[in-house]
């Protein structure tokens, strides 16, 4: 094994193993070595991949992709980029390689990593955050919402070539509305050096962080409504209910609840749902709790065009349908106290919302993490 894979590997392992940084199939890491481009593949944990789990891609095959004629249509055009990509592989690849590779490659530096903490979600992902990035970190790049992929790239690259105009070399901290941060370095110390920069400058501006410290619930209502849904909307995994007191705060009504009742970022879309299921005080307290929860799934897949996977119950908890519905809607939590810090919250508006939520290349990203 090379050094320059070890180190993308133990790269790739530190951050993902460590909370702070990675959820479940969050993040994307990349080396390059010459004329090649290893990106770890879709779906893969960066916490546990192995050499095997990048892919080997031709940087000059993917420089080419700029000059392609692409369709008009979005659907054609985002079919025409895949095969492009996959394209791009060098012989005997047979991964998919992440959505983020071109973006990746453009990148000059050797190596890339990009992360979602909740932390500095907490700033992209507020009110404030282009004045929070150019206050903060007045040599980062700030990128406004876009839709991912291969818009995303086109999008970055054209602020670049602005930013290099003007600085007379390119940003290697780049910070996205409502989806993360891109950190690119010659080294791999440089990739730490630069997150733990930011976490720090980040920590000392926080007024508050949550608190996740246990409280009291009625567990009979708590069983009454698993029963319930159980009954109208099963769950392979069955309904896993949590309940603490920063989450005891949201809960107090359903205006108190806004923070947390939308998407910060495409993770979130993935793993926990586009929203979570509102359910007042008086379903709980019906003689029909169970047809009045499915009057309410069924309105809410009329508006959303998908079934909840998280469900808030008027003070008393949150149910979820998985583990990871239920690990990233923990995540929420933490975005929505940190933008407090930053100007309070900013959700991802629904036209990107609802890309993320019918675009194939996340759907298949969640179909191999599980």
């Amino acid at each position: 094994m090379s050094e320059l894979i070890a180190n993308l590997l133990n790269l790739s392992h530190e951050y993902g193993a460590d909370e702070r940084f990675v959820l479940l199939g969050g993040g994307n890491t990349s080396v390059k070595d010459g004329d090649t481009l290893y990106v770890k593949a879709s779906g893969y944990s960066l916490g546990s991949i192995g050499a095997e789990g990048f892919v080997k891609m031709s940087l000059k095959a993917l420089s080419k992709m700029w000059d392609a004629d692409l369709p008009d249509d979005e659907s054609e055009r985002e079919k025409a980029i895949l095969q492009m990509m996959m394209d791009a592989r060098e012989e005997g690849e047979i991964a998919r390689p992440s959505v983020e590779a071109l973006l990746h490659a453009l990148l000059p530096e050797r190596y890339v990593v990009h992360l979602h903490p909740a932390i500095i979600n907490g700033l992209t992902c507020s009110r404030s955050a282009d004045k929070g990035v150019k206050t903060y970190f007045p040599d980062a790049l700030w990128v406004p919402i876009t839709n991912p992929g291969f818009t995303l790239a086109t999008v970055i690259r054209r602020l670049q070539e602005k930013y290099l105009r003007e600085h007379g070399e390119s940003a290697n901290v780049i910070f996205l509305q409502n989806h993360g941060v891109f950190i690119s370095a010659d080294t791999a110390d440089g990739i730490r050096a630069s997150y733990d920069a930011i976490m720090e400058t980040l920590s000392r501006a926080l007024v508050r962080r949550p608190d996740f410290s246990r409280v009291n619930y009625p567990e009979s209502d708590v069983e009454i409504i698993r029963e319930a849904l159980s009954s109208v909307l099963p769950s392979d995994e069955g309904w896993s209910f949590m309940v603490n007191r920063e989450l005891t705060h949201y809960l107090e009504s359903y205006e108190r609840s806004y923070p947390i009742r939308s998407s910060y970022t495409p993770d979130h879309i993935v793993y926990s749902g586009v929203a979570p299921l509102w359910v007042p005080t008086s379903v709980l307290l019906s003689q029909d709790t169970a047809g009045e929860l499915a009057t309410l799934i069924e309105d809410f897949k009329q508006k959303h065009g998908v079934l909840p996977k998280v469900i808030l119950v008027e003070r008393l908890g949150a149910f979820a349908n998985s583990s990871r519905a239920l690990t990233l809607f923990v995540d929420t939590i933490k975005v929505a106290v940190f933008t407090e810090s930053f100007g309070g919250p900013l959700f991802m508006e629904q036209q990107y919302i609802d890309f993320i939520r019918d675009w194939e290349v996340e759907n298949y990203r969640a179909k191999v993490a599980q």
